[in-house]
This record gives C-alpha cells, structure tokens and sequence, in this order.
C-alpha cells in the first residue's frame, strides 16, 4: 500500500504512490527523498549559521530565536522520512537478502547433484576405457610372447649384434678417393700424408684398398681407414675441402664411409647439384644436410 504523507512544505515534492507500493522503491523515489534531505538539512543549516551538517550538534541546535513551530516542522520531517521510506526499505530489503539467501542454498544443493552425477559419469567412462585397454594388454601381450620367442632366438640376437657392430665401425671409418695406386704401396703412409695437409695426425687403426684390380687397369681404387672416434672423424671431414686448393691433392676427395642406400642416396644429391649448376650458372649450390642450397650472395 502506498504511504499516505501529512501536510508539509518538505514533502510535497514526494508523490503519493510509489514509495512502499509493492514494497518498491526506485531510482525516482530514492532522488525525491534525497531532495527533501537535502533542502531541509540546508534550511537547518542557515538558521543556525552552520555551513557544515556534522556541525549540527545538540549543544548547537539550542538557540533561543528558532521558534518551536520550525523546529517541529523539521522533527516531524526528520520522522515521516524515517518510518515510511527508511524503515520499510530496510524491511524489504531484509526481505529480498533472505530470498536470496534461499536461492542461494538451492542452488548450491543442485550444483552438489550435479557434480555427483558427473563423477559418476566419469567413473563409467572410466571402467569403460579400463576393460578395454585391460582386453588390448592381454591381445598385445599374447602376440608380444609369440614374437619374442621368434625375435629372441640366439640367431637373430647375435645378428643384431654384429649389424650394430659394425654400424658403429661404420662411423669411425673414412674414404679416400683420387689416390695414385702403385705397386707394393704403403696406403697408411699416403692417408698420413694427405692428413698431415689438413693439420691432422690421428692414430690409423686399419689401412686398406677396397674394390679388386683388375691387371692393366689404371683406375685409383678408394683407400678406407679407421680411426678411434667419431669426433676425429668429424674433424677430417670438415677439413677436408681444403684440399682442393692444395697442389699435388686437388683431384683428392674425402667422404664418411656410407652405406650402399646412403651412396643411393647422396649420388641422386650430386647429380641434382650438377644440374642445378648447370641451369643456373651463376648461382652457388652446395649439399647440406641432405638437402640442396643455394647461397645467399
């Protein structure tokens, strides 16, 4: 129900619905009310000479000259103010936080049940996926016996063996081509020699010509050596493109020892290169890495 205001100079700005209708109050009726507020606590203000409300004391307040009619007038503001919009809106508003705080209880309860049948969800995916890689694992495991009763045969382990042996000699050993071939030759001593021009003198633990000869034929067979380590290796290799501009060794090449599918392989490279070279003539093309560059000029 709408409050009903008295006579008053003070509220008569204020409507006579809206304030209490519905147990509403809105942004006009707050504005009204701050309005009412406002005039009188400045009329106050003037008659007792204040220019600040916090100075409004009771010691203050006593003065002879203001009659009792004003001051009634203003007290009786002061209490309309408060037991029709102050206190009903405090009322309503208790109202609306304990509303919430039900909504907010119930709303809780369902996330909880929500969140239970997630879980629950969850723990059935879960028993689902574990039956199935348990199933996997058994056929897995099954097949893994069968194979490795094949694979782990002695045969076949001192096979793997000897294939890894041998790679990893692979890989300290280097070839040499363009080499004069003589009879009754010292290769060892021609490698030395070729690596004293590259500042090198590793430790040559084995020395030969690979390839047969036929009788007459003037063809430089490769010469393989073999160091102690990778590194060593590395180190020849990076070095020797000096060679091509040494006198007596620019015809000699150098070249980690590769693998028949690696000779494939890099041999498909070099005639890639000599064609791009001869397209492009005056472009820098070199291998790296496997792969086919061109320098940037």
């Amino acid at each position: 129900m709408a409050v009903q205001y008295r006579a008053s100079k003070y509220l008569e700005g204020i409507g006579d619905t809206g304030i209490g209708t519905d147990n509403h109050f809105g942004e006009v009726n707050l504005q009204e009310v701050q309005k009412v507020c406002n005039t009188m606590v400045s009329d106050i203000c003037r008659v007792y000479g204040c220019d600040d409300p916090e100075k409004l004391v009771p010691e203050a307040l006593i003065k002879n000259n203001v009659v009792k009619a004003q001051m009634a007038e203003w007290l009786f503001t002061a209490i309309d103010l408060l037991n029709h919009c102050c206190l009903p809106l405090m009322s309503s508003a208790r109202k609306t936080i304990e509303n919430l705080q039900e909504e907010k209880i119930c709303d809780q309860g369902t996330v909880i049940e929500l969140q239970k049948k997630l879980i629950s969800k969850k723990d059935e995916e879960l028993g689902l996926v574990s039956q199935t890689v348990q199933k996997e694992l058994k056929t897995y495991s099954s097949a893994l016996q069968q194979s490795c009763s094949t694979a782990l045969s002695p045969k076949n382990i001192a096979s793997a063996v000897k294939t890894i042996t041998k790679e990893e000699d692979r890989t300290k050993e280097v070839v040499v081509f363009g080499v004069e071939e003589e009879t009754d030759e010292c290769v060892t001593t021609k490698v030395s020699s070729i690596l004293e021009q590259l500042d090198e003198k590793p430790r040559i633990t084995g020395c030969r010509r690979i390839g047969q000869r036929a009788t007459g034929e003037s063809k430089k067979r490769p010469i393989i050596f073999s160091v102690k380590s990778t590194d060593i290796v590395y180190q020849i290799l990076r070095k020797s493109k000096r060679l091509k501009d040494i006198e007596g060794y620019k015809t000699v090449y150098i070249s980690p020892n590769r693998t028949q599918e690696e000779r494939i392989s890099r041999q498909k490279l070099v005639n890639e290169l000599k064609a791009k070279r001869l397209s492009d003539p005056s472009g820098r093309y070199f291998i790296r890495k496997g792969e086919i560059v061109k320098a940037d000029n």
